[in-house]
């Protein structure tokens, strides 16, 4: 099945993209490369990290992403050097590009800003078993896609009110399956 969320997110947009952008999202099906993670420091924090399986504090961390399409959307693995978490992507119908990312038993809506210097998703709401959290108890996850030197960047934070950062990881990716420019 074609990867087309991104391409259905962003319309006519998409080909605005940076080429890097556009070839993670266009046609990768696993990509490698290097992440720097940081961990909350607050007990809080880090029992947020353990029971939802986010990738410990490290520099330099080996990472693969796959990308799996599915009829709802995209499955997203990460594997931060052996620590491995799962994200389900769907595409959201509003005036505005929105996706929601399923994890666990949270699910974030995030609305997606497309522009010529890459793609920054901005937290809208979380919702915990089907139920809309109140804003001021809301984990906030948000953080930008660039391409630097030829490669694509990340850059995801996640933070709880009252507890504050929780995870931090941001670094490059390039794919790893020759499936560039649908090659």
């Amino acid at each position: 099945m074609a990867r087309r969320l991104y391409r259905d997110l962003f319309g006519e947009r998409f080909e605005t993209l940076p080429r890097a952008i556009r070839d993670m999202h266009g046609h990768a099906r696993r990509a490698e490369g290097r992440a720097d993670v940081t961990r909350g420091g607050s007990l809080l924090a880090r029992l947020v990290c353990v029971l939802s399986g986010a990738p410990a504090s490290g520099v330099d961390v080996p990472l693969v992403v796959t990308f799996d399409a599915k009829d709802e959307g995209e499955r997203w693995t990460r594997n931060f050097n052996g620590a491995r978490f799962q994200t389900l992507l769907r595409l959201r119908q509003t005036e505005e590009p929105e996706v929601t990312e399923c994890f666990g038993p949270l699910w974030f809506r995030l609305r997606m800003a497309a522009s010529e210097e890459g793609v920054d998703l901005v937290p809208v709401g979380v919702s915990f078993l089907g139920l809309p959290l109140p804003r001021f108890i809301c984990p906030q996850a948000g953080g930008s896609e660039r391409e630097v030197d030829g490669r694509f960047h990340f850059d995801v934070s996640v933070r709880f009110p009252l507890i504050g950062d929780v995870v931090r990881y941001r670094g490059w990716l390039i794919p790893a399956d020759g499936n560039v420019d649908g090659n």
